[in-house]
């Protein structure tokens, strides 16, 4: 089994990945695009009582 490496050195390649992915440039685009998401009406559907308590107690769905 591999070792992990140390917690320092993940946080050190988990901060620049993020610099790689997200360039200043566009910046304000992502934040406006998202936001104009998070605003969007929600899903028309709806469950029951007891499909909402299937979905919660599923273990395999932890998985998907």
């Amino acid at each position: 089994m591999a070792k992990r490496a140390p917690k320092e050195t993940r946080k050190d390649k988990l901060a620049e990945l993020k610099a790689k992915h997200f360039r200043p440039k566009g910046r304000e685009e992502r934040i406006a695009k998202a936001l104009e998401i998070l605003e969007r009406r929600g899903p028309t559907f709806k469950l029951d009582r007891a499909t909402v308590k299937w979905i919660a107690q599923d273990v395999e769905i932890e998985n998907l």
